[in-house]
């Protein structure tokens, strides 16, 4: 056990205290930091996601509100245009064939135009008005649209129908180049309410693209700018405007949300060209367009990595601290119990000639104490110890009686009164232990005695059994062999039965041919009988023939001849007859001794037929008990093996028996040996 003890120590290396008080505190330690690393993690990111979501709302808002403000006022102004009454008075003028420039008050009109697009000459092209029935525009720049010129298919047509100023898509200037888009507002008549043309401003867009361009999102985001039907208006790389929306290599939930606009601005992750982006879509409802702002995927996360970086290196870097602040502590807390340790090794090894110095005002200092205090009480129980090891170094040699020199006290006192009562009671139980040696050395050496007569008897009686198993395997052969020949027996007399069966069936078939013999002879009697009496009838008849024709003289003798002829046919028939006759009665007489004859013989068929049934019967009983017989034999040849093989285990088992008792007999004798080496007196 102290080897095996050893071995499992030595494959399992002790753990050090320090090691378990850093593994406890820095598992919870870590746990703490995990969960508040988590939570910061977590505030973090949603701090800065929330702002960069702000960042690009506020972006797209501000070019929202900006694109508003632009527009706005060019709004107004075809406004205040649609309700100038020299405007009224010159489109309720003109009709179908006139020259709008001819009309009173153009002159006026004209000018006002010029003054308007005077204001605001960077971004105005040009400021015009339209008559409906004419189908005719004039502009401020002096252009006047020619016969044919039809209004139904301007882009701003839409305002009159609608009764609204419109901003219309945006279109490129053949002339200029430039990104034109025009704010229109319907004129009606104000009497009849009756459509009279429109009046609006063509303005360049070159201006606000490049306000727009101005605003950037981030280091690298950017905004921009698509019309209401998705046309690109602004975009940094140029070759996008003028594109739809849909044609261009966007992720599908930026075209969703340009063509299906949720009112309000909407934050999306998707792909431009195949670089992940993030952006919000505003849509201003006042002029129908949309500003998208965005931000690269790496700029919009950059700053979440900077911040998770900077955790990560206060997180392990207060997580060190921590663990050698509590390698520390733990080692300032396990030197005084290292000391304990040693000292607790020696004392485990029987050194008590050892001194603690330990000066910790704690728990450890106090199990000093006590380990110091525990050590002074086991170097005076040293002598006690040594008294019990010499007194049991007697005991060990057979010297059961014992003298105990000292006063033993405390606990010690139970090892003396355990002492002295092991002696007494060794002293008994040896005393015991040897008259029940004598006694059992004496019983088995009866037992081996009895055991070896048993064993002979089973022996011989093994043998006689032997021979039986022999007769009666002879027995059941010979009873084997009588069932076999009865069985063949019972079998021959079947096959004579059956041919005396065949032979009967054989007499019965000729009783029966003789029978129709006996009644054809009979018939042909009668058909004789028959003959006989024609011959008579004709004997008669030639006899009268004979007697006309000796009446007819000569006439007659030719017929007399004939008569005569057939009388004496008639005498043979009659003859021939009455010998068919005899033959056929001599030959039914026969007939009737041939079926007595065959009546007999059936006779003694069928008693042949039932004596050999009978014998056959006997047969197959005989042939049944020597069946029984042999099964029975059989079972007492098993019965009898059986018993043989009990004898012999039982032969085996008294031999077996025996020995044990001899056996049993020598070590009674040791026992009683190894008893007397005790000194009992």
């Amino acid at each position: 056990m102290g080897r095996q003890t050893k071995q499992t120590d030595a494959s399992h290396p002790k753990k050090r205290i320090t090691d378990e008080i850093l593994q406890q505190i820095g598992r919870s330690v870590l746990l703490v930091f995990i969960i508040v690393a988590i939570l910061a993690i977590f505030m973090v990111w949603w701090a800065i996601m929330s702002s960069k979501q702000t960042e690009l709302t506020l972006g797209s808002e501000s070019a929202v509100n900006k694109l508003n403000g632009f527009f706005d006022g060019y709004i107004q102004m075809v406004e205040e245009l649609s309700v100038n009454p020299e405007i009224h008075y010159v489109l309720a003028e003109t009709k179908p064939g006139d020259d709008i420039l001819q009309t009173e008050k153009m002159d006026t009109v004209y000018q006002n135009l010029v003054a308007i697009a005077g204001t605001d000459t960077t971004n105005i092209m040009a400021v015009w008005i339209s008559d409906l029935d004419a189908s005719i525009l004039t502009q401020s720049d002096g252009f006047t649209s020619e016969d044919g010129w039809d209004i139904t298919g301007r882009a701003w047509y839409p305002c009159i129908a609608g009764g609204s100023p419109i901003l219309t898509e945006p279109y490129i200037d053949s002339s200029s180049g430039r990104t034109i888009i025009s704010v229109a507002a319907p004129v009606y008549d104000r009497t009849t309410g009756e459509a009279l043309g429109a009046v609006g401003i063509d303005i360049s867009l070159t201006h606000l693209m490049e306000i727009m361009g101005q605003y950037k999102v981030g280091s690298n985001g950017y905004i921009f700018l698509l019309s209401p039907n998705g046309t690109m208006v602004y975009h940094p790389q140029t070759e996008f405007i003028q594109q739809n929306i849909a044609d261009i290599n966007i992720s599908r939930n930026v075209i969703d949300a340009v063509t299906t606009p949720s009112g309000q601005s909407e934050f999306l992750k998707y792909k431009a060209n195949g670089v992940t982006k993030y952006g919000v879509v505003s849509h201003s409802e006042d002029t129908g367009f949309f500003v998208i702002s965005n931000l690269p995927f790496l700029e919009y996360y950059s700053m979440l990595f900077i911040m998770l970086a900077a955790l990560l290196i206060v997180f392990v870097a207060g997580l060190l601290m921590i663990v050698m602040s509590i390698r520390k502590s733990a080692k300032s807390l396990t030197k005084p119990i290292l000391e304990l340790n040693q000292t607790a090794q020696l004392i485990a090894d029987g050194d008590l000639n050892v001194t603690l110095e330990i000066t910790a005002e704690d728990e450890i200092g106090e199990l000093g104490e006590s380990i110091q205090r525990t050590i002074t009480r086991l170097k005076e129980y040293i002598i006690y110890i040594d008294e019990t090891a010499e007194v049991l170094g007697e005991i060990a040699e057979g010297r059961l009686h014992i003298e105990l020199k000292h006063d033993y006290v405390g606990e010690f006192q139970k090892i003396k009164t355990a002492l002295l009562n092991i002696s007494s009671s060794m002293i008994e139980v040896m005393e015991g232990i040897s008259e029940t040696s004598e006694q059992v050395s004496i019983g088995a050496t009866e037992l081996a005695n009895a055991s070896e007569m048993l064993a002979d008897g089973a022996q011989a009686q093994a043998s006689s059994v032997e021979e039986l198993v022999a007769t009666a395997a002879s027995v059941t052969e010979q009873v084997e062999e009588n069932r076999k020949g009865a069985a063949r027996s019972a079998q021959a007399t079947d096959t004579v039965t059956e041919m005396i069966n065949e032979n009967q069936k054989k007499m019965t078939i000729m009783m029966n041919a003789m029978n129709e013999i006996q009644e054809t002879s009979q018939q042909v009697v009668g058909i004789i009988q028959t003959i006989e009496e024609i011959a008579s009838q004709t004997n008669l008849l030639s006899l009268n023939a004979s007697i006309e024709a000796a009446r007819a003289g000569e006439v007659g003798k030719g017929f007399a001849v004939v008569a005569d002829e057939i009388g004496k046919l008639a005498s043979e028939s009659s003859k021939a007859a009455s010998m068919t006759r005899d033959l056929i009665g001599v030959s039914m007489d026969e007939i009737r001794k041939g079926n007595n004859i065959a009546v007999d013989v059936m006779a003694s068929l069928e008693e042949s037929v039932k004596a050999v049934d009978h014998v056959n019967e006997m047969i197959k009983q005989t042939s049944e008990n020597a069946s029984v017989q042999a099964e029975s034999m059989e079972q007492i040849r098993i019965g009898i093996e059986e018993i043989s093989r009990t004898v012999q285990d039982t032969s085996a088992t008294s031999q077996e028996t025996s020995a044990t008792s001899e056996e049993l007999a020598a070590q009674a004798s040791n026992l009683n040996d190894m008893v007397q080496k005790f000194t009992l007196n």
